[in-house]
Parts: C-alpha cells; structure tokens; sequence
C-alpha cells in the first residue's frame, strides 16, 4: 500500500475513534443470526450495513473499515462504499466527513500520479472510473477538478487525453467534467502536453484527444 494511501487511513481511524466498532452486529433478515463482521462477505456487509445489518451508527462505526476494504478486497468498489456512507452521515462530525473526503482526494492524487494502470493499491485504473466511483459521496466533482487542474504532470495530462476519448466513445462522465475537459484551457494543456510527450509511448492518445476535441466546439 502507498505511504500516502496508509497515512490517509491513518488519519480516518484517528477521527473516527470515539466511536468503537463492534464484532458483532445483528441482523434484521429473517431467519439470520447474528453477523461477524470478520466473517461475513465484505460487499454484502457494505450493502446491508445500516438497514438490514447492524444500526445507522455502525456505519460511522465501521468507516475505517468499509474505506481500507476499499483498497485491500477487490470485492469492495469505491461507489457502493461512498454511496453507503454519504446515506448516513448527516450527523457526523467536520472531522469525520473531512477524513473521508481527504481518503478519497488521496486515491485520487495516486492515480493522477500514475499512467497507465492499474495501480495495486487503488480500487480503479481510470479518471472515468473513479470520478464515477467518487460520486457516491454526493459532492460534485469540482474538488477533484481542482486537483487535477494542479497536478500538472504527464501522467495527469494523460489521464485527461483518456477521458476525452472514452467520452467522445460513449463512457458515462459527468456533464461538469465534460464541460471542464473540452474547455480552452485543457485543449492548450494537452497541446502543450503533445509537444512535450511527441516521442514518449503515449503521444498518439494524446493526438487522438486532441483530434477529438478539434472536432468538438469549445466550452
């Protein structure tokens, strides 16, 4: 796991200490005893947690948990986890909320900084899977817009080509970061990015992007 991976699971267990979670959790379905948490299917615990396993407060209880699975079971995906936290955490504190959402900025940063993937410690080895991913927290994808816009490296300019193609072939991406992908500013980083990259393994996605976006009016 990246150093920066574990310290932001670090610093969820830290903000999530007051609240101590437990082994065992009952269960609501008919006919079920008891569920280990160390026993059970990690994805059905996901699903269920809060509603059909355990209470709303084994959610804020288990966060740590469910985000290292995220990154450790490849039978945990980043939406359904997202998704389940961002239904319960109204009550939560700045802190705790603050802490998922550095978890998810830190993902992120690691994929930004690596192309291609996949990458052993991250859950997806694209923008368009983890910005679709990263919905399931309802924030909107400004954030991790912003993060890209600073991160002004190679890896970064080629995950954008990627997602401009994808796009342009039909991959599902958020209007937002359509808009922001097709407008002036990214067509002239990824120009810039072509003349830097001409001879590297990856200069013809970024032609390919560019011939895309020249055939797309600016935003």
């Amino acid at each position: 796991m990246d150093a920066e991976v574990a310290a932001a699971l670090w610093q969820v267990e830290a903000a999530f200490v007051a609240h101590p979670a437990r082994e065992v959790l009952e269960s609501l379905t008919p006919r079920q005893g008891p569920v280990v948490v160390a026993e059970i299917d990690p994805l059905a615990l996901v699903l269920g947690l809060g509603e059909t396993i355990g209470a709303p407060d084994d959610v804020r209880a288990l966060t740590p948990w469910l985000l290292r699975a995220v990154v450790s079971d490849d039978r945990v995906d980043l939406h359904t986890v997202l998704s389940r936290i961002a239904a319960f955490w109204d009550g939560w504190t700045t802190a705790e909320r603050t802490a998922v959402r550095d978890f998810v900025d830190t993902l992120w940063v690691a994929l930004l900084d690596r192309h291609p993937g996949p990458v052993a410690a991250l859950p997806v080895a694209t923008a368009v899977s983890f910005l679709d991913d990263a919905s399931g927290l309802g924030d909107g994808p400004a954030r991790l817009i912003g993060i890209w816009e600073y991160k002004d490296t190679a890896s970064a300019d080629h995950h954008l080509a990627e997602l401009v193609v994808d796009a342009h072939y039909g991959a599902r991406v958020d209007p937002v970061v359509l808009g922001w992908a097709r407008a002036r500013p990214q067509r002239e980083r990824l120009e810039r990015a072509a003349a830097r990259d001409r001879g590297e393994p990856w200069a013809g996605d970024l032609a390919a992007a560019l011939d895309v976006l020249g055939a797309t009016p600016p935003t």
